[in-house]
């Protein structure tokens, strides 16, 4: 009979409608230690990296950033074991985690600037004509006939982060232990995948090769235009004296993360009350990926194959069982 303490990364449950995790008082489940742990690991490996480059990283602003991911974890972890709140513990240790992790991936992704290696966005463009005949510039004159529909595009698109947030605490405060821990592992595993595959062949998107009218960006309200672009371009040959939070942005064209939190915002929450707003709010999110993220269509492709690969190893590594699934239905 396996336990909160056995090398599986679910969840497992005694009895299907009390959480294991509620019953014995685990502070920590296992695949939240795996994700924690990761998550230092990555931190780790980028102060090595900032000091190997001599690069200066504005260390006590990001640390400053990481508190609120460092105190919702902690009071998850309390109210899960003192107050017997397992789902709300659930939902404030998975917001954690992944607030905490965005920082520390955030500061390794900008570690890879400058650039000297050569871009690979040259073949992207290549590759899109020869399989739909997409070109960025093309595709944004298109959407800009039609602005309205061009600036709800826009709202989509930043819609993204808060999205995956919804999912977080929509599956912890109904009690999905498996699918949380899931969608937490993939999108972590997957930003991992996307991050590695950048730093060996980087890409930075078809909005810092060509300026499109001010009247277009205007009408669409672009959120990654020329400007932005511009901003990539000159990190690609200078790279930045200071990495600070406040100077985060987009930088990953292929593969595109966006697209991948738009199958980690869909595919996990199956059998919840907001899986079908999901799908008809993600049905805008490609569009949108590809006019205001900036993206090459071919940064789609590999943002879906690296979610596979994420969602194949999250449920490797976080199985489900027929007691999980007795909970989860009782949830």
């Amino acid at each position: 009979m396996p336990t909160d303490a056995s090398l599986t990364f679910a969840a497992p449950q005694k009895t299907a409608p009390r959480p294991a995790l509620e019953k014995v008082g685990l502070w920590l489940a296992p695949a939240e230690i795996f994700l924690i742990v990761l998550s230092v690991l990555t931190g780790a490996l980028a102060a090595v990296l900032a000091f190997a480059f001599d690069q200066q990283v504005a260390w006590a602003a990001f640390l400053i950033s990481f508190a609120p991911a460092i105190g919702l974890i902690g009071l998850g972890a309390y109210i899960r074991v003192k107050k017997q709140m397992h789902r709300a513990g659930l939902a404030a240790i998975g917001a954690g985690i992944y607030i905490g992790f965005s920082g520390v991936i955030a500061i390794l992704i900008y570690l890879r600037f400058p650039i000297s290696t050569p871009l690979i966005d040259t073949n992207l463009m290549r590759i899109d004509q020869w399989l739909v005949g997409y070109d960025w510039v093309g595709f944004v004159g298109f959407i800009a006939q039609y602005p309205t529909l061009g600036k709800i595009l826009g709202w989509v698109y930043n819609t993204s982060l808060g999205q995956l947030f919804v999912v977080i605490f929509v599956l912890g405060l109904s009690g999905r232990t498996v699918q949380l821990h899931r969608v937490l592992v993939a999108g972590i595993v997957s930003l991992l995948f996307a991050v590695a595959f950048w730093w060996a062949w980087p890409s930075i998107g078809p909005s810092a090769y060509f300026t499109l009218p001010t009247s277009i960006e205007q009408a669409l309200g672009l959120v990654h235009g020329h400007a932005e672009g511009g901003q990539l371009l000159r990190m690609t040959q200078e790279g930045n004296a200071l990495i600070a939070p406040g100077m985060i942005m987009g930088t990953i064209a292929f593969p595109s993360y966006h697209t991948v939190m738009v199958f980690l915002a869909i595919c996990f929450v199956r059998g919840t009350m907001i899986f079908w707003p999901m799908v008809l709010l993600n049905i805008g999110m490609l569009p949108a990926i590809l006019s205001h993220g900036g993206h090459h269509f071919s940064d789609l492709l590999g943002g879906f194959a690296v979610f596979v690969l994420a969602w194949l190893f999250a449920r490797w590594i976080v199985p489900n069982n027929a007691k999980d699934q007795a909970a989860e239905a009782n949830a």
